[in-house]
């Protein structure tokens, strides 16, 4: 090759547009637990409305009997999918994170079996939620509990840590009528960085920051923290569909593309005919995923 030519090939890639994040979106879509949507039990209608992978709820998983365990892992094996996500990281009102009765012995010992399970399964995320663990108990001191909020997910991110598992946990903002802390993706991103853990980032849930009456815009200041995604219709906690007086669906997914998404994005809805609302759903999320000339 000449100089000339050289030059002339070096100049046409140095005035080439630059890959902007928002042609690299790529994402996945899953079904999570949520009311009486178990995708471990609904595995093979979740595989058959074409969805990517399984988020089934981790504290469920770990009170099943060995013997229920191992057929949820045959079905799960079966229908082509794999447990990619977790969510309902902690059981009920069993284990407390906030208050005077916290007990960081039986803590880390949930952790250990709860995170080994996930671990097993596969799993990459793991949704921290827990509404009933995480609720700060009347008059106590609202910064002791964020504190003890920081020490847990601390220890979280150094089991995984130590044990070499392949997951993070992530941050999930709940709507107030739920918990009493952490209730804004703003308030899960500050208690992020705070806890300063590389496996420790942020789930940013549609249903709980349009409830919250949240500005969609608060994704582009999450940027690469956000580890996970999960959506529903606001208005109803039922499967996304396209709803013309909704316009967050829009500026949410448009935010996701700005950051350079590339994960997953989970339906954490309820459902009285999951296989009459799962297809359909996703078609309405890959619709609102695809690049702009081809919507």
């Amino acid at each position: 090759m000449s100089h000339r030519v050289l030059c002339a090939v070096l100049g046409a890639v140095a005035l080439a547009p630059p890959v902007l994040a928002a042609d690299r979106f790529e994402v996945r879509f899953g079904v999570a637990a949520f009311g009486a949507v178990d995708p471990l039990r609904d595995v093979k209608t979740v595989a058959g409305c074409g969805y990517d992978y399984l988020e089934p709820a981790l504290s469920k998983a770990v009170a099943l009997s060995p013997k229920a365990l191992a057929a949820a892992r045959q079905d799960v094996q079966a229908s082509g999918l794999r447990v990619e996500t977790m969510n309902w990281f902690l059981p009920g009102s069993d284990i407390k994170l906030t208050g005077p009765t916290v007990d960081r012995e039986q803590v880390r010992a949930y952790l250990e079996k709860s995170l080994a399970l996930a671990e097993s399964f596969g799993a990459k995320v793991i949704v921290f939620g827990s509404p009933a663990a995480r609720t700060v108990p009347d008059g106590f001191p609202r910064e002791k509990a964020w504190a003890q909020l920081v020490d847990f997910l601390r220890l979280a991110g150094q089991v995984i840590e130590t044990r070499g598992y392949g997951m993070v946990i992530g941050i999930e903002a709940l709507r107030k009528p739920e918990t009493n802390i952490v209730n804004s993706v703003a308030e899960a991103l500050r208690l992020a960085r705070e806890v300063r853990h590389p496996r420790v980032k942020l789930i940013v849930d549609f249903y709980h920051l349009a409830f919250e009456n949240e500005d969609p815009d608060v994704v582009l200041q999450a940027g690469d923290r956000v580890a996970h995604v999960q959506i529903a219709d606001p208005a109803q906690r039922s499967f996304p569909k396209d709803d013309p007086a909704e316009p967050r669906y829009r500026r949410f997914f448009d935010n996701l593309r700005k950051i350079g998404y590339r994960g997953r994005i989970s339906v954490e809805a309820e459902s009285k005919d999951l296989a009459g609302d799962c297809g359909p759903a996703l078609q309405f999320l890959k619709r609102l995923a695809a690049p702009p000339m081809s919507r």
